[in-house]
């Protein structure tokens, strides 16, 4: 469910993989089954619980459980999506932990549109400093503390469109527990070194025409939203946050699909070093750490191409390129960074469409491979 770097225990994490898809397997081989015996009834719920083992040198062993529920109240079109809700829970031998809900909801046949994300973790982190030429030597680990919530509440203001637009609200508190002796935390060359608190407010708005939120193989999906976190709201930083998200699906041959996605995040003020613009994670510019290089600007343009191989067997192929800077007029075509990489796909829900990701990807001078449920984008 999150990132592994090359210096992973391999062996362990690839078992623990073939061991999930044998129980998702399993699970939606009896899920079809009961499919058959009615129409009512059939996938008004569907439910993933998978196993995550893992090994780091940060955390020593671990493990816990992850998945995805979906439902489709009764009296509902047919055509409308389903509600979902994505969690794991994770704990590790040095009794750190990490726990995640994702919830998102359609309610009154599309009418509204409810999303969020709650964490609550301790968990350990890496940090280069701010820019785009950090060098490798400058990493240092440090753990925080950390308990967040984010909502989304929107309506459909152009029905033919499916049109959403709606308000915004945020709000994060983290303490730096543990950090390197005589590093950048420590001496509080940022802000945010030791912890605080960001809360915000904003707009969003947002346009979907794609034919599935799992799997999509046709339409766009465009959303923009502005934020501002304020010392009158309880916030610690003051910053004005825009993000732009443009994404693009198009139907190829049989089956096949080709994705793009242009990401653009800004983020103005005086933020926690944590809050920056980041590059890196499992959905954009995959290969390197999450946050592995941060500004106050970041812009990134990835596209995908993802095929069926075999029953619910797929694959995929991505690249990417991208950058921070910290200013808007400071990317340079020479500077930014790339990203490829190749992908396996297992299809846990045939309706929902739902997939397994195991991606391997590499970078400039750094590689990762990442495993998680749904799409990078």
């Amino acid at each position: 469910m999150f990132a592994k770097r090359k210096d992973y225990l391999v062996a362990c994490f690839l078992s623990s993989w073939l061991w999930a898809l044998v129980m998702a397997a399993t699970a939606f081989s009896c899920s079809d089954q009961e499919e058959r015996k009615g129409d009512e009834e059939k996938k008004r719920f569907g439910v993933v619980v998978l196993p995550i083992v893992f090994y780091m040198p940060e955390t020593k062993w671990g493990g816990g459980a992850g998945g995805l529920i979906t439902y489709r109240p009764s009296r509902v079109l047919a055509e409308a999506r389903p509600s979902s809700l994505y969690f794991y829970v994770i704990y590790t031998q040095l009794k750190q932990f990490s726990t995640q809900a994702r919830p998102e909801l359609y309610l009154k046949n599309e009418e509204y549109l409810l999303t969020g994300k709650v964490v609550a973790e301790t968990f350990p982190d890496k940090f280069w400093g701010i820019g785009s030429d950090t060098a490798d030597e400058a990493e240092e680990d440090y753990t925080p503390r950390t308990f967040s919530v984010e909502a989304y509440f929107q309506k459909k203001v152009w029905p033919k469109q499916k049109m959403y637009a709606g308000l915004y609200g945020q709000f994060e508190n983290y303490r730096v527990t543990k950090c390197e002796h005589g590093g950048m935390l420590e001496n509080q060359v940022y802000p945010g070194s030791t912890g605080g608190t960001t809360s915000s407010l904003g707009l969003i708005l947002s346009w979907d025409t794609r034919d599935n939120i799992f799997f999509s193989t046709r339409g766009h999906y465009h959303q923009v939203f502005i934020h501002f976190s304020r010392g009158f709201l309880g916030s610690d930083f003051e910053t004005t946050t825009v993000k732009l998200d443009l994404r693009k699906f198009l139907p190829v041959f049989s089956k096949h699909v080709l994705g793009w996605q242009v990401l653009f995040h800004s983020v103005q003020g005086h933020p926690s070093f944590r809050n920056y613009a980041k590059l890196g994670g499992d959905m954009m510019m995959r290969g390197y750490y999450s946050g592995r290089y941060r500004d106050k600007y970041f812009l990134g343009i990835q596209g995908e191409y993802r095929m069926p191989v075999w029953k619910r067997w797929g694959l995929a192929a991505f690249a990417g390129i991208g950058n921070v800077a910290s200013r808007l007029g400071g990317f340079k075509l020479d500077d930014f960074k790339y990203s490829l990489g190749f992908g396996l796909r297992f299809k846990v829900s045939a309706r929902e469409g739902t997939n397994l990701r195991l991606d391997f990807a590499w970078g400039k001078g750094t590689s990762g491979f990442y495993f998680t449920g749904g799409e990078a984008f």
